[in-house]
């Protein structure tokens, strides 16, 4: 609840998550792949997404995607920006 920016460079295959005392707010993650590319990323109970489907993200190597995330202190609602180049 202090830090509602947080940046991961995936290294593997993960699951974010949800932050550990969750207040209502913004918040948004800037996720990247690794020169690997191909990782993906998995969502803990919680996240919620328009019509129910989580986003994809890029897989190409140093991808970078952002979820940005409107919390009502126990879900967090996000939509993704997929592909900074």
């Amino acid at each position: 609840n202090t830090a509602q920016l947080a940046t991961v460079t995936l290294a593997g295959n993960r699951t974010l998550q949800l932050p550990t005392n969750l207040l209502a707010g913004a918040y948004c993650c800037i996720v990247k792949q690794d020169a690997t590319g191909s990782r993906t990323l998995a969502y803990a109970t919680g996240y919620k997404w328009p019509g129910g489907i989580a986003p994809i993200l890029s897989i190409g190597a140093n991808a970078v995607d952002i979820l940005s995330f409107v919390s009502d202190g126990t879900s967090m609602y996000g939509v993704a920006q997929l592909s900074f180049a």
